[in-house]
């Protein structure tokens, strides 16, 4: 990186099978420029994680990554069990949730999940997230006493034949990123959802178990997705604060296949 060539900042967010990387070329300083802007490249050119931390769907999509096997429960509530306010609602977690606890032994549970009443017919319900291996939904529908249980894997996967070499291949939907957009649609009203709420939260030993992100430096802003993966995603962005390229892709890994 001497002379003339360009510097590209690398970052790179390993989570389960899933990888996020982002290249990106430094804005220089320009004489003219106001200071608010020169301000706003300092910020950039101090941060460290490639942006990978910054949005809410970042950060979730990460955290689904780390649930091997993850499986999505959505928890509904029957009319007699319905809570009348967001209060309400969070005891029924925190019922179920111990319920959890004492079922496992005491043992640790990595999990995601969202409270949410806004859409459809403003009907409270629970989005819950962990790994099939850890709970599985026979096991989530004995605990959940207020109402149905419906399950699905955060990956969904299906067979593609090649047209040429007549091989089969498992490529999936990106669910990880699929189900984190998902659980982040609403905001909080101050009707059904307290102002302040996050729209989604997770257990302290799945943020503990997030990996550091690595960092280096290159000459080339290219990412090389690799071939084997079974889902990816690229995007770039260039203006006056820099060039950035972002790639996300799916490893396969064993096991995948529901």
């Amino acid at each position: 990186m001497e002379g003339n060539q360009a510097v590209w900042y690398c970052y790179r967010q390993r989570a389960g099978p899933l990888v996020k990387e982002c290249r990106a070329l430094r804005p220089r300083y320009l004489p003219e420029e106001p200071v608010e802007d020169r301000r706003d490249k300092a910020q950039l050119k101090r941060y460290k994680h490639g942006g990978f931390d910054r949005r809410q769907v970042d950060r979730l999509e990460i955290r689904l990554a780390l649930l091997p096997q993850g499986t999505h429960y959505t928890l509904s509530y029957g009319e007699e069990h319905l809570p009348g306010d967001f209060a309400g609602v969070r005891r029924s977690w925190r019922a179920f949730m111990g319920r959890v606890g004492r079922w496992r032994g005491g043992q640790p549970l990595d999990y995601v999940y969202a409270i949410e009443g806004l859409h459809g017919d403003h009907r409270f319900h629970i989005h819950f997230g962990c790994s099939y291996l850890d709970l599985s939904p026979a096991e989530v529908g004995y605990l959940w006493r207020n109402g149905g249980v419906e399950d699905e894997p955060v990956l969904l996967t299906h067979p593609v034949r090649d047209a040429r070499t007549g091989e089969w291949s498992t490529v999936c939907d990106g669910g990880y990123r699929r189900l984190a957009e998902y659980l982040n649609k609403e905001r909080t009203d101050g009707v059904w959802i307290p102002i302040g709420r996050h729209p989604w939260g997770c257990s302290k030993s799945l943020n503990a178990k997030v990996p550091p992100v690595e960092r280096w430096r290159d000459t080339c802003g290219d990412i090389e997705i690799p071939t084997s993966s079974v889902w990816a995603r690229r995007r770039s962005l260039q203006n006056d604060f820099g060039a950035y390229n972002y790639a996300t892709w799916i490893e396969a890994p064993d096991g995948l296949s529901y």
